[in-house]
């Protein structure tokens, strides 16, 4: 996404940005996923995410100066309490550059979320009827059109290689092989979500 310099970014920010806290939105990012016939998986996300509620507190004018290095640490923190985080490095506006890499079997931990439970972006689970479903998400509608007002955007490229049987899914592309590719190109919050459903052994 582009952004103008900081002093006119934030005065862009409307103060009526209220979003949950603990919620991160992901931007200029490469998303990986392997998922073996058998459950095995791995997930890799390299790219920004942003924490919008130290973007709310940026916008309003309450941190600065130390308390906006605090914050920036308590929210640096926050991510990087999560050991799959490999890297989290701040660049500016609630942003920070992230390397996370993340693997299991998803018979035996039943679902899998990225960012996190309370802040998802994508989600890998075993469903009751036995299928594996991943979805995505996004804040809610009002949020969306605010961000989206202000600048702020979800892109980046979600790939998955798979050998398992896919029964549905809506991957803008697919390139068949022994590991067959899906590939999402997402340009905007306001694209249809990813989605996929396997049936896995």
């Amino acid at each position: 996404m582009t952004l103008g310099g900081p002093m006119k970014l934030l005065s862009r920010i409307a103060l009526v940005l209220l979003v949950a806290t603990g919620c991160y939105l992901p931007s200029d990012f490469e998303a990986d996923f392997n998922i073996d016939s058998k459950g095995g998986f791995a997930f890799r996300y390299i790219g920004d995410i942003t924490s919008l509620s130290l973007l709310k507190k940026i916008g309003k004018g309450e941190v600065s100066g130390d308390a906006l290095t605090k914050n920036i640490a308590i929210y640096k923190r926050d991510l990087a309490r999560d050991s799959s985080f490999k890297s989290v490095d701040y660049i500016e506006n609630g942003r920070y550059k992230v390397h996370y890499e993340y693997q299991s079997n998803i018979h035996n931990s039943k679902s899998f979320t990225f960012v996190r439970s309370n802040a998802i972006f994508l989600r890998l689970m075993k469903r009751k009827d036995g299928y594996t479903e991943l979805v995505g998400n996004r804040p809610p509608k009002r949020y969306v059109d605010e961000l989206i007002e202000k600048g702020y955007d979800t892109k980046g490229v979600l790939r998955i290689w798979t050998d398992a049987k896919v029964l549905k899914h809506n991957a803008a592309t697919v390139k068949k092989g022994p590991r067959a590719l899906y590939t999402w190109s997402i340009n905007s919050m306001r694209d249809p979500l990813p989605s996929m459903i396997l049936l896995l052994k």
